[in-house]
């Protein structure tokens, strides 16, 4: 099919699992996600079993028996025409994302936008390929692709997340299938169904359900990788359940990130940097800044900027006029993030921003607080919140407060902001994180590599390298013929 919005795609009646192709509407469980403004449940999603599965995995099998030795250049067309096709239909994914997760809707057509530039930052790249040689031999490694992948997906950015892991699979030659969450089912389920006008039959297929769906992908003998963003506690039960059948894992995780403020910053340009830098997409960002360190002498001009930010930012639902922030996606989160805040108010923490009381109304809705000072060991440092709510420490000494920043399990983010350029590099060399960000929030992108330190995650995504987590090493060592 040409590129364009030729697809015949209805986005709001039946929701399907995708296999080898074709449409799966009919199950014997249904289930239903909650538009997290309202507190109304949403459509109607089949949930897939186990026959579900293995049909997908055999069909990800008979798939990659082409797609993986169709030459690169023809593989990279078609991502070409997916991303033509997709830029047709950016009203109707918005609109759909802005129901499921309840994000205001220049953020949520921001995250549909990011689909088109992953495609195109991928089609840019090619596979590497070494050869050494020597008066005896010829060493060539290629890489080479695993075979079926196995994305299990969050609900923060459920379009953004996915296509991550679909884009460098489906390039380095992999056929795919996404496990969307089942608390964001519908726009995953719909971009599956429009890349089948893409794709050959079995490329990329999609199956939603519930929590007993993710151990069918991890147990299964025919899925040769998975690649898993969530939850720290999640991954460590991927984790063990691939060592089964020794498959490959990519496990992006939770975060505790930290900020750290030198005393040169300019208070008023960099106080609403801080406050975004926490409170985008709700909090609800893995990589997204959860703790900051400011230094003393500025400490408190800038947590009263910082007050006045978080004041000023309109909570409401997608189409509010300037609604900066939503609703916690769903009510687990809900709950969970409603602990820190009991907690805090327990504890007698300072609020200098929001407060411990939580409106009553329908939806998930927070109002963004920032905690002042807290100890050490209080459950607002130690974890990570993922919400609306943000605790903030003075410092004094560099050395205490690099050590302070790497306290913790976690090592995805970290943030140091200075003018004096130098020293926060020296700062962020420190940082025990996989990407740290000078003078800017944690802004991820398809250029670089995206992994974590610590319990943050194993491997990676994205950039040159995180091709190379989607394949297989192959050397030929090639002796030079004396017969």
């Amino acid at each position: 099919m040409s590129p364009g919005k030729t697809a015949n795609i209805s986005f709001d009646s039946e929701f399907a699992n995708i296999i080898n192709g074709k449409a799966h509407t009919k199950s014997d469980n249904y289930h239903q996600g909650v538009n997290p403004a309202t507190g109304e449940k949403l459509w109607n999603v089949p949930i897939a079993n186990q026959s579900d599965v293995d049909e997908a995995v055999a069909a990800a099998q008979k798939a990659f028996e082409s797609w993986s030795v169709k030459p690169i250049e023809e593989r990279k067309e078609l991502l070409k025409n997916f991303r033509d096709l997709w830029s047709g239909y950016q009203e109707e994914f918005t609109t759909l994302l802005c129901k499921e997760t309840g994000k205001p809707r220049q953020f949520a057509a921001m995250e549909v936008g990011a689909v088109g530039a992953w495609f195109d930052h991928h089609v840019a790249l090619s596979i590497p390929e070494e050869r050494i040689e020597d008066d005896e031999k010829i060493m060539t490694t290629r890489y080479m692709p695993l075979g079926v992948v196995g994305a299990i997906c969050p609900w923060n950015f459920p379009l953004v997340l996915s296509f991550g892991k679909i884009a460098p699979a489906l390039l380095t030659g992999c056929t795919i299938i996404v496990k969307p969450s089942p608390f964001t089912p519908y726009t995953s389920l719909k971009a599956i169904e429009l890349a089948q006008t893409i794709f050959p039959p079995g490329v990329v297929q999609v199956l939603g359900g519930d929590d007993k769906l993710g151990p069918m992908f991890t147990e299964h003998p025919g899925i040769a990788k998975i690649s898993f963003t969530g939850s720290i506690a999640t991954g460590k039960k991927i984790m063990a359940a691939c060592s089964k059948t020794l498959k490959r894992v990519t496990l992006e995780l939770g975060g505790n990130d930290a900020s750290i403020v030198r005393e040169d910053v300019d208070i008023e340009a960099t106080a609403p940097q801080l406050v975004m830098g926490a409170f985008q997409n709700s909090g609800q960002v893995c990589v997204a800044t959860k703790r900051i360190y400011i230094h003393e002498k500025i400490y408190r001009p800038m947590v009263d900027a910082m007050a006045k930010v978080a004041a000023s930012l309109k909570v409401g639902t997608p189409d509010e006029e300037g609604a900066m922030l939503g609703p916690i996606q769903n009510q687990m989160q809900y709950e969970k993030v409603k602990t820190f805040f009991q907690d805090s108010k327990d504890k007698g923490y300072n609020f200098i921003a929001g407060s411990g009381d939580v409106e009553k109304k329908d939806g998930f809705w927070l109002q963004p607080a920032i905690i002042d000072n807290p100890p050490n060991d209080s459950k607002i440092i130690q974890e990570e919140q993922f919400g609306l709510i943000l605790p903030v420490q003075p410092y004094s000494d560099e050395e205490e407060v690099i050590n302070r920043a790497n306290d913790s399990n976690a090592g995805l983010g970290a943030c140091v902001w200075s003018k004096d350029e130098k020293a926060a590099e020296r700062i962020a060399l420190r940082l025990q994180a996989g990407s740290v960000f000078i003078n800017s929030f944690e802004k991820p992108t398809p250029q670089a590599i995206f992994a974590g330190h610590k319990e943050s995650g194993i491997g990676g995504e994205w950039g040159t390298q995180g091709l190379l987590s989607y394949c297989n090493p192959h050397v030929i060592h090639l002796y030079k013929s004396k017969l």
